[in-house]
């Protein structure tokens, strides 16, 4: 019975935690930018003024991608906002609901296929806004009339996110000459898996990943589900599955449904049949291919999954490499061949991709740094480290230099600038200062990717996106002359290299990533034969090293530079990729008239307000997942988020206890400082007599608390730590009616100030990390009531969290010393610091907290109960807890019922024990719960007090986004 109460809660805990998890926002722009709209017929492109000329061409392209995607969905009518923010320098997108929009992070990124970006951006998200369109019918869009757009928001969580992001993947693919499903890169992590192990791994770990072993992500997996899907069915097959998901979304699993009574198929037998497919395809491709197995000189990797990019020659039996794993932050390290053995030498902050460059002892890379109050906005800057001193330093600040190669004799470096109405420069700077030395724009504004110096340090050479493809060029820096040498195609580029006159360059023109010999006469050769793809080249004499991967990750891999054998070819033909069943997008065919686009200004005030979703009752979005019996109440709410996330607001009203309360949170973010108000008026207000003889009060007015609070959110992301500082001042006035016994009369009224400063420096975490390696925290506050001194006093709280590395990899302690102080009048104030566990219901006037925890990894046992539960690990935490309180209050239970008993004497409350936790993922949901049991003892010898413990792991409801998220105390 028990067990059986324990689901339906977590069910329960699952379902209303879907609904605030849609409300999503990634962060504001910067205060000083002016916007600029076009609407067309399905969309509203709002962009900053910055973006330029960019803004029409991508509206075009929206329109384009639509044109292309009604061969692939159903004609839908709806105008969608999207806003494109061009300050960051990350490329990316995604489609959330709840308000319905798409958010663009339009720069080209420099690990890039060989499709434009803008386009490839508008079909991948344009693909999110159809799926979620085609959920929004039948009896979904009637729910959506009494709940707005938050209804499809949860209904689209009972489609499996690899059919989101597959089918996203799919439909750039199918709609281009490109695409992911196009570039052995995207298919090597699962080809690898399939053939060298001879089984991909059981649905439910692909579904829900590992913390054991590496597990390709949803986009792999989803999309060559979705290209089988198609191939091998009715290619409304999923328009069927989406109709009948909106259609009856209350019934357990109506994805399978559909697909058994369409396909006789289910989601784990299209999982099974993809991959039995790709492995007959594959291993028969594998056996058929002469592939070479190259001297490997990095450390052997025993069972692990160890990812090894960017190698460089730095010297006699000499090479650096970025490292990656699962257990540790990605580091650069110095490896020995001659000895097999490898030393890390520094970690480096947000880098993507693993670019680095070499040069007479130093080496460049370039880091993301985020702008401290503007999410939307980042930087990108030269880091530069010394071999011979150990030392990092930075040579740019607030610039957006996107990939960086410093010249064979140091002297000079190569960078890629961007900018914010996304043109492309060559920038030549000074490595001893970051000067810059020479600025040179190339020919038809082509985008500029993976600079890479000569062996004489005088010219530099270039993949470049245009909108045909990706081609190679070259830059004479001296002479300020461009070069072509390859020209754009769909072949997918990797690298490139001009030593001696000839060309060397990785390109997938084979099927598979391999090491390419372009000469001075024109003849093209291959070097190299990779079983699954050659990656970042690096050429020293008549040697050359790559990473090559297999699946245990990509390996160092050395050969001598041969003739090789000409062959140079396009693989689209190439069995082994399913988008090659498909007759391929006729562009030229399909191509419609340009029409122009009229920009206007967008106006901030104008549209502050955007109300999206409500509900036929009150519901306090904070206390769903912390109290859900008590977070519904009769009556109505409504949520507001404008387009820019800058004004977020939920109106309530709600008939409880016999009276009629209103309830108001808005929180404004389009300022540097934030600011947010909360206010609840008509509840019963409380009354304090503290006297029994004190008659109520003659009247009263109707329950208020008004919260408001200024704050200043800043956080500092660059280099290996982050860094995140909250300011606030806070003022609350409630009106409690509080007899004044000296005075003979109520007060009326209290306002309580507040003041806090919260602090946190955070090291890079591997994905085994339970909390960071190295870590700090501290959160001071300062409570007063200046104008209720007779009734409360001040309150003063420093709480401290300090994290370092365990004794095993992925084990860890924390610290923590917290200290509180409070000279009350008439009423004490709850403690806001930690007590020892297994102790409750004490407030102290002085206290002191010190614990300790140990807290570590048992094991990952990536396994499941069918679709019902999945245990992705189980670990632990030991913990010691120290409380010394003066003045303390213990509500008691006596025969007259419960009361508080104080103590104005010193006590100390000790306290040990152990946590057991399991983290697992409940109906294939996909969001991560951490569920167990403490055990808590006062002394040895006792018994101990058990305490069942559960959390619920939400990021948010959005498709194609990751969300950032800093650890508190």
């Amino acid at each position: 019975m028990k067990s059986a109460q324990s689901v339906l809660i977590i069910s329960f805990l699952l379902i209303t935690s879907l609904a605030p998890a849609q409300y999503y926002q990634t962060g504001q722009d910067p205060a000083s930018l002016r916007w600029m709209q076009i609407k067309t017929d399905r969309f509203r492109v709002i962009y900053p003024e910055s973006y330029g000329k960019e803004g029409p061409e991508f509206a075009r392209a929206l329109d384009d991608a639509y044109s292309r995607l009604m061969l692939h969905y159903p004609e839908m009518k709806f105008r969608i906002p999207v806003i494109i923010h061009n300050h960051t320098t990350n490329s990316n997108g995604y489609v959330a609901w709840a308000p319905s929009r798409m958010e663009i992070f339009p720069t080209p990124e420099q690990n890039s296929i060989p499709l434009d970006s803008k386009m490839q951006l508008a079909i991948h998200e344009l693909t999110h806004v159809l799926q979620m369109k085609s959920l929004d019918r039948g009896f979904t869009r009637a729910l959506s009339v009494i709940g707005g757009q938050q209804v499809p928001g949860v209904v689209a969580s009972l489609v499996p996110l690899w059919f989101l992001e597959g089918d996203a993947v799919f439909s750039e693919s199918l709609l281009t000459n490109s695409g992911r499903g196009r570039t052995p890169d995207f298919q090597k992590p699962l080809k690898a898996l399939v053939v060298e192990k001879g089984k991909l791994y059981g649905y439910d770990k692909i579904v829900n990943g590992s913390f054991r072993y590496f597990v390709p992500n949803h986009y792999y997996t989803g999309y060559q589900m979705m290209a089988w899907s198609y191939a091998r069915y009715d290619s409304t097959l999923w328009k069927k599955v989406l109709n009948l998901t909106a259609n009856i979304p209350f019934i357990i699993n109506p994805v399978n449904l559909s697909l058994r009574a369409n396909a006789s198929l289910t989601k784990k037998r299209l999982y099974r049949e993809t991959f039995d497919t790709l492995k007959a395809i594959w291993s028969a491709e594998d056996s058929a291919t002469e592939t070479i197995k190259y001297d490997i000189v990095n450390p052997s990797k025993k069972k692990d999954y160890i990812n090894y990019y960017s190698p460089v020659h730095a010297g006699k039996d000499s090479i650096v490499a970025v490292r990656t794993s699962l257990s540790s932050p990605p580091s650069f390290v110095l490896i020995r061949p001659s000895e097999g053995k490898e030393k890390k030498i520094h970690t480096p902050g947000y880098v993507y991709p693993w670019n680095i460059s070499y040069g007479k002892g130093r080496i460049v890379w370039v880091e993301t740094h985020s702008d401290p109050r503007w999410d939307n906005r980042s930087w990108s800057v030269i880091k530069l480290f010394d071999l011979k001193s150990g030392t990092a330093r930075q040579l740019s600040t607030k610039t957006r230099y996107l990939a960086a190669a410093i010249s064979p004799d140091a002297t000079r470096i190569a960078a890629v600038r961007n900018s914010v109405s996304q043109e492309c420069d060559l920038v030549i700077i000074d490595p001893s200062g970051g000067k810059i030395l020479d600025e040179i724009r190339p020919p038809a504004n082509v985008y500029l990717q993976k600079p890479q110096w000569d062996d004489k340090g005088n010219i530099v050479s270039f993949i470049f996106l245009s909108e045909t493809g990706e081609g190679i060029i070259s830059c004479d820096v001296k002479n300020r002359i461009w070069e072509v040498h390859l020209n754009a195609s769909a072949n997918d580029l990797q690298s490139s290299f001009i030593r001696n006159d000839s060309l060397f360059f990785i390109s997938s023109a084979s099927g598979t990533d391999d090491v390419y010999l372009k000469t001075v006469d024109g003849k093209i050769s291959r070097l190299t034969k990779s079983r699954f793809g050659a990656s970042d080249l690096n050429i020293s004499g008549n040697r050359m090293i790559f990473s090559d991967y297999s699946s245990a990750g990509n390996n160092i891999c050395q050969t001598v530079v041969s003739s090789g054998e000409p062959e140079y070819r396009s693989f689209s033909e190439n069995s082994s990729y399913l988008i090659n069943r498909f007759r391929p997008y006729d562009q030229e065919a399909n191509k419609g008239t340009e029409k122009p686009y009229m920009p206007v200004p967008y106006r901030k005030w104008k549209n502050l307000f955007r109300f999206h979703s409500w509900m036929p009752f009150y519901a306090d979005l904070d206390e769903v997942i912390a109290d859900p019996a008590n977070a519904i109440k009769p009556g109505v709410t409504l949520m507001t988020q404008n387009n820019l996330s800058t004004l977020i607001s939920t109106l309530g009203y709600e008939y409880w206890d016999e009276r009629h309360q209103l309830h108001a949170r808005i929180n404004w973010l389009g300022w540097y400082p934030a600011f947010e108000s909360r206010i609840d008026y008509g509840y019963r207000p409380v009354i304090e007599k503290l006297d029994e003889n004190v008659a109520d009060p003659e009247e009263y007015t109707q329950g208020t608390a008004i919260t408001n609070t200024l704050y200043l959110p800043l956080y500092f992301q660059g280099g290996k730590f982050s860094k995140y500082l909250r300011i606030s001042a806070s003022d609350m006035y409630v009106n409690d009616h509080i007899f004044l016994k000296n005075r003979g009369y109520y007060d009326r009224g209290q306002n309580q100030l507040t003041g806090r400063l919260f602090f946190s420096n955070q090291y890079r975490t591997a994905v085994r990390d339970i909390y960071p390696r190295w870590s700090q925290v501290i959160d001071l506050s300062y409570t007063a009531y200046p104008f209720d001194k007779d009734l409360y006093g001040d309150l003063a709280t420093i709480r401290t969290a300090f994290y370092f590395p365990g004794i095993f990899r992925n084990n860890g302690f924390r610290i923590r010393a917290e200290v509180e102080r409070q000279n009350p009048e008439w009423f004490l104030l709850r403690n806001k610091i930690s007590f020892s566990r297994g102790y409750e219901d004490i407030i102290s006037k002085k206290i002191g907290f010190l614990s300790a925890d140990y807290f570590m990894p048992l094991i990952y046992p990536d396994v499941n109960i069918s679709s019902f539960l999945y245990l992705k690990r189980i670990r632990t935490d030991f913990f010691y807890d120290y409380t010394r309180g003066t003045g303390n209050y213990t509500l008691t239970q006596t025969e007259s019922g419960r009361s508080w008993i104080y103590n104005d004497g010193t006590e100390s409350f000790r306290s040990f024990g152990v946590q057991l936790l399991s983290d697992i993922f409940i109906l294939r949901i996909p969001y991560m719960i951490s569920a167990g049991a403490e055990a808590t003892w006062h002394e040895l010898g006792t018994s101990p007090e058990i305490r069942f413990l559960l959390n619920i792991d939400i990021y948010g409801m959005n498709i194609g986004r990751n969300r950032m998220r800093m650890s508190n105390l």
